[in-house]
């Protein structure tokens, strides 16, 4: 007889969207959610690839194939930060060889932006600028910290966010996976207590450099997840969609 599965006391609605954008002749995101082992939980990630050819589209879906094979693991509160930063660790190195060995995919590379919903915990990891926030009561917090120029200069205090959004440099990012042969990872620090009707959303830059975070909240305060997605993307493009845009919004609801 085995063991009974886990049964959260919420249900999740969850939606994925990645886009092409307006301007991009490929789409060098990648996004997915899968289930965790006995029914604990979610593992969401988005990546945001980068290099010349397909190479980024390459280093992004690595990095997702990798973080997706943690979900076999047994996950738990004690050892899931651990694993969050051994997945990242394992893209890095699995990107950086590849690259090595391959001249059109040399400097490939991804952002990668993970979160883990276990039973009724977050845990989360990023490097690079892709983003997790969460909206909660009305509420808008961003959980991933963004490694790039800008926001290094944005927290030291020499720039403005509304100056951030017009730096010459402003896409120039400090760490990424796969690009060098160790990685730089922010892993939460405690676990976040999940309460009914929190929504995160995961995203890559070609949605928040468009979108603004009052609207991001009202619209994925809204609408069912999917619906949600759906509209974000919608918007991102009407002003221009000058990159690649992937949306995923988990939402959880009290049973």
């Amino acid at each position: 007889m085995g063991y009974p599965l886990y049964s959260p006391p919420y249900q999740l609605d969850i939606g994925l969207l990645s886009d092409i954008g307006r301007s991009r002749t490929i789409n060098q995101d990648d996004a997915g959610v899968i289930q965790l082992a006995d029914n604990s939980g979610v593992l969401a990630y988005v990546a945001d690839g980068m290099g010349g050819y397909n190479g980024g589209e390459i280093a992004s879906q690595t990095a997702g194939e990798i973080l997706q094979r943690m979900s076999a693991s047994k996950l738990t509160e004690q050892n899931c930060a651990k694993s969050l930063l051994a997945g990242f660790t394992e893209a890095n190195s699995a990107i950086y060889q590849l690259a090595e060995h391959s001249l059109e995919l040399k400097s490939m590379g991804t952002t990668l932006v993970a979160l883990v919903i276990l039973e009724e915990y977050a845990f989360f990891a990023n490097t690079g600028d892709s983003r997790l926030y969460l909206f909660r009561d009305h509420k808008t917090l961003q959980l991933s910290e963004d490694h790039s120029i800008v926001a290094e200069l944005v927290r030291s205090g020499l720039i403005t966010p509304a100056q951030a959004k017009q730096h010459p440099h402003k896409h120039v990012i400090t760490h990424a996976v796969g690009v060098k042969p160790d990685v730089y990872v922010d892993i939460s620090n405690a676990p976040v207590l999940i309460k009914p009707n929190d929504h995160f959303l995961l995203c890559s830059d070609g949605l928040y450099e468009l979108v603004e975070d009052n609207e991001m909240l009202a619209i994925v305060s809204q609408h069912p997840a999917q619906i949600a997605c759906e509209q974000l993307i919608q918007l991102a493009n009407s002003r221009g969609g000058y990159d690649n845009i992937s949306a995923l919004i988990v939402h959880v609801i009290a049973k």
